[in-house]
């Protein structure tokens, strides 16, 4: 029987909390392991299978993972020619046509050490040529000799390490498109209803109620408001900025983010 007592209550691959009703215990490198699901398991199983468990020492330490997506059922479909045309493009030269490209949608990516892992897994698959991931875009662009493989074996192979992928077509890329935008939107909402009552109360104070018993009020209203918009609007570039910084990478993230959050802090001095 293993011993977990020392284990940490928390997935080893997605780092999500663990209940003693679904844990699952798995020996990883001769060392047990706890893990949420059995999918989790599996996955860290497989990657650490392939040699690429530096997957894990570049995952951001505060960047928390889902659970691997629920994979698409009955790949193979998309092996089929006359499906396969509305999503492949393949090479005119008559010497590589067999050569064909593919536009995926991905499920499952959530920063530059994915990026890492899935281009580093499919370099290693039979009969691929090249592998490109768009982070921002959560998409991936794959060349294949298809006499050597299959689009059902890619998309198999993605989901052995945690990723649901797709064929990108026109209608799947405009729900997740507003699934995003509808984000962004709610946040800017936030962020501006929040920035004109802090206009009206920067008013109040150089209006005069600058002094005594409303100075104070004023000042602690605007920092209850302040508060939650640097955490909830400005979180995009908040965690950009430090998976930048993390990885020695300075992005535009990194100077909005100094900005806002030094600004908050000098406020919340003046305040206290």
């Amino acid at each position: 029987m293993e011993n977990t007592d020392s284990l940490d209550n928390a997935c080893f691959h997605c780092s999500l909390p663990v209940d003693d009703k679904n844990r699952v215990i798995k020996k990883i490198k001769q060392q047990a392991q706890i893990f949420c699901c059995h999918g989790c398991s599996s996955v860290c199983e497989m990657i650490f299978q392939s040699g690429l468990d530096g997957f894990y020492q570049r995952t951001p330490e505060s960047q928390r993972m889902a659970p691997p997506p629920e994979r698409l059922k009955e790949t193979t479909l998309y092996d089929i020619d006359e499906i396969q045309r509305e999503f492949i493009q393949s090479s005119s030269d008559h010497a590589l046509n067999n050569i064909r490209t593919l536009h995926l949608m991905v499920e499952g990516i959530h920063c530059s050490a994915c990026v890492w892992l899935i281009e580093r897994s499919l370099a290693n698959v039979k009969g691929i040529h090249e592998v490109k991931v768009n982070l921002a875009h959560k998409r991936l662009i794959v060349s294949w000799d298809n006499s050597q493989n299959k689009i059902s074996s890619i998309i198999e192979h993605l989901g052995n390490i945690g990723y649901a992928a797709t064929p990108f077509n026109p209608e799947s890329a405009e729900g997740f498109i507003k699934k995003q935008n509808r984000s962004l939107l709610l946040r800017m909402a936030f962020a501006a209803f929040s920035m004109m009552n802090l206009l009206w109360i920067s008013i109040a104070l150089y209006s005069g109620a600058d002094q005594g018993e409303f100075k104070s009020l004023f000042q602690w209203v605007g920092f209850v408001l302040a508060t939650p918009t640097l955490l909830y609007s400005g979180w995009p570039f908040l965690k950009g900025a430090y998976t930048g910084l993390k990885h020695l990478n300075l992005t535009m993230d990194v100077p909005i983010a100094m900005g806002a959050t030094v600004t908050y802090a000098y406020s919340v001095f003046v305040t206290l």
